[in-house]
């Protein structure tokens, strides 16, 4: 998974409201509260990256250790997959 690049879809858009970042799909009405930790990883995406870019780039910015960053990546990139949020391209 970690050599594959990770796209937005772009039908959905979202906004900050109190602790999660809450999101619409624009085509199908769907819609989902990603917590602090998805939401990194969304704005993470804001062009297509492997998931080994984004365990960089939360790295530089939480505190957290390399495996466990990575666990969280690659099992959130699979349920961004799942909702249809994000995909590989």
């Amino acid at each position: 998974m970690n050599d594959l690049k990770w796209q937005r879809d772009d039908n959905w858009v979202g906004s900050q409201i109190e602790d999660s970042f809450v999101m619409v799909n624009i085509d199908s009405g769907k819609y989902v509260a990603l917590n602090s930790s998805a939401s990194a990883i969304w704005d993470a995406l804001e062009q297509p990256r492997t998931s080994s870019e984004i365990v960089s780039d939360l790295q530089s910015r939480f505190e957290v250790d390399e495996q466990t960053c990575r666990s969280s990546v690659d099992r959130m990139l699979t349920q961004m997959s799942e909702l249809q949020l994000a995909a590989h391209t």
